[in-house]
C-alpha cells in the first residue's frame, strides 16, 4: 500500500473509525495500541501513585536514624507511622533538583521546584505567576512522570489517571504537580464527592464497577470486529495479515475480560459527605476519603495512575486538627532554632506520612492473585525543596513505597549529587516504560544506579 494510500485509509479510520466506548476506552483500526502491551493472563497490573507535600522536612526528623547499612537502619520520627511497611521503602540521600539548580531558569525556588518536581524540566518563560519574591514564570515545561506512564497504560483503564488534591487550590503554578504536557497542568480534584462521581457515576447501584466496566469494553470490542470484517474486505493480502494480528488482539482481550472475575471490592462504595473542599477543619477528613476512593478505584481497576497532593507549595494552610494554627509557609521559613514552629512542622510531616501509611494499608487489604494490591503499587513521595528557610534544592526528601516486583526495597540509600531526573527514569522503568531519559536530557544520565 503506497503512503498516500495509507494516509488516506488512516483519515477515514481517524474520522469514521474511532470508537469511543463508554469505558474511555480509545479503540482505533487497524492499530490498537492500548492492546499492544497487554499483561499476560494472571499477572496483575502495575500502578503508579505520585504523592506531593510542601515547602521542605525537617530533615532530622525525616532521615532514618542509627544507620549503619543500606538495609540497617531507624526510621526517624517522621516516619514512624510507615513502621509496618519499612521493608517496603526506599529513603535518599544525595539525590537534587538539578532542573531547579541551572541558572537563568525562570521562576523562583518554589516556582522551579514545583516545576520541575514531576517533570524533569524548567519552567516557561513567563509573566502569568508571581512568587514573593517577585520572580515570574509560567508553567512547567514538559510532561510530569505519572502522565508519561498513564501514556503507556492508561489505555486499558476507565480513567487514564486520577489527580487527588487536598486544599490544592491554588491555579498557579505552585499548586499543580501533573502535566498532560508542556504548559499542560492537570487539576486536581478536591471534593471527595467530586472523585466518587468520577469513578461511579456510570456504574449501576448494586451491581459490580468491574461487571459493568467488563460490559461497557466488550460492546466497543464487538463494534470493532464488525468494522475489521468491514475493512478486510478492502485490503490488500499483507494488509489483511497485518489486521488479523490486530484482531487476535481484540479476541485475547475479550476473552481475559470475560474470564477475569469480578473482585468483592469492586461495588460502588456509599456516596461520601459533603465537605468544604476550601475548610482547613475538613482537610483530614477529605483527605482519608480520596486515599479510601483511590484504593477502590485500583481494587476495581478503574485507573492504575494517580496523583495526591496536599496543599501547595503557596500553602497559606493551618492544621487546625494537629493544633499548628500557623501558616505552612511561613512555619518553614522559621528554621531549626524556633523550636515552636519547628514542633509543628514536625507534626504535619508525620500526619503527612500517616497518609501514605493509610494508602499503604487499604492496598495491603485488597487480595490481587498471590498477594495483595500493594504488591503491585509504586508510591513516589516528594517536595518541592529540601528544607523551607533554606529553599535549598539539595539532598532532596524523596521517597519510595512499594514497586517491589522491580525495585529491592527496605533500603536506605547514600548518592552524591545524583540528579532526581534519573530517580524519574526509574520510575518509568518500573512501570515499564522503557526510557533511557526523562525531562531536560542535559540533567539525566539514565536511570538511577544501584536501585534494582
Amino acid at each position: 500500500m503506497t503512503r498516500h494510500r495509507r494516509h488516506l485509509l488512516r483519515e477515514r479510520l481517524t474520522r469514521r473509525d474511532l470508537l469511543i466506548g463508554a469505558s474511555g476506552i480509545a479503540v482505533a483500526l487497524p492499530l490498537l495500541p492500548s492492546l499492544t502491551a497487554r499483561a499476560q493472563e494472571n499477572v496483575a497490573p502495575k500502578r503508579l501513585v505520585l504523592m506531593y507535600t510542601p515547602n521542605g522536612v525537617v530533615p532530622d526528623a525525616w532521615k532514618p536514624t542509627n544507620v549503619t547499612s543500606e538495609t540497617s537502619f531507624d526510621l526517624g520520627p517522621t516516619h514512624s507511622a510507615l513502621a509496618p511497611f519499612k521493608d517496603r521503602l526506599i529513603f535518599f540521600s544525595g539525590v537534587d533538583l538539578k532542573i531547579a539548580l541551572r541558572p537563568n531558569s525562570p521562576g523562583g525556588l518554589h516556582q522551579r521546584g514545583i516545576g520541575g518536581l514531576f517533570t524533569g524540566h524548567e519552567l516557561q518563560e513567563g509573566t502569568e505567576f508571581v512568587d514573593g519574591c517577585g520572580q515570574r514564570a509560567g508553567w512547567a515545561n514538559g510532561i510530569s512522570v505519572d502522565q508519561e506512564v498513564a501514556r503507556h497504560i492508561g489505555n486499558a483503564t476507565l480513567l487514564p489517571s486520577l489527580e487527588l488534591g487536598v486544599h490544592a487550590l491554588d491555579n498557579d503554578v505552585q499548586g499543580r504537580i501533573a502535566y498532560a504536557g508542556p504548559g499542560q497542568p492537570l487539576p486536581p480534584m478536591n471534593d471527595p464527592l467530586s472523585v466518587y462521581d468520577r469513578l461511579f457515576a456510570n456504574v449501576m447501584r448494586g451491581t459490580s464497577a468491574s461487571d459493568q466496566l467488563r460490559v461497557r469494553r466488550a460492546s466497543v470490542l464487538d463494534a470493532v470486529k464488525e468494522q475489521f470484517a468491514t475493512l478486510g474486505t478492502r485490503l490488500g493480502a499483507a494488509d489483511r495479515q497485518k489486521l488479523e494480528a490486530h484482531l487476535t488482539l481484540v479476541r485475547d482481550m475479550e476473552r481475559r475480560l470475560t474470564i477475569r472475575g469480578a473482585p468483592d471490592e469492586c461495588s460502588a462504595p456509599s456516596t461520601p459527605p459533603t465537605l468544604d473542599p476550601a475548610s482547613e477543619e475538613d482537610m483530614p477528613f477529605i483527605a482519608d476519603l480520596e486515599i479510601d476512593l483511590l484504593a477502590i478505584a485500583f481494587a476495581c481497576d478503574l485507573t492504575r495512575v494517580a496523583s495526591f497532593q496536599i496543599s501547595t507549595s503557596l500553602n497559606r494552610v493551618r492544621y487546625p486538627w494537629l493544633n499548628s494554627m500557623g501558616e505552612g509557609h511561613l512555619l518553614s521559613h522559621a528554621g531549626p532554632s524556633n523550636v515552636e514552629s519547628r514542633a509543628e512542622l514536625m507534626a504535619r510531616d508525620a500526619w503527612h506520612s500517616g497518609r501514605l501509611a493509610r494508602l499503604l494499608q487499604r492496598l495491603s487489604e485488597i487480595p490481587e492473585g498471590d498477594g495483595t494490591a500493594l504488591d503491585n503499587t509504586l508510591v513516589l513521595w516528594g517536595n518541592e525543596v529540601a528544607v523551607g528557610n533554606t529553599h535549598a534544592h539539595t539532598d532532596m526528601p524523596f521517597l519510595l513505597a512499594g514497586g517491589t516486583w522491580y525495585f529491592r526495597t527496605g533500603r536506605a540509600l547514600t548518592y552524591s549529587a545524583a540528579s532526581h531526573n534519573d530517580l524519574l527514569v526509574s520510575v518509568l522503568n518500573a512501570m515499564g516504560v522503557p526510557a533511557t531519559t526523562f525531562g531536560n536530557p542535559e540533567v539525566c544520565s539514565g536511570p538511577l544506579s544501584g536501585l534494582v
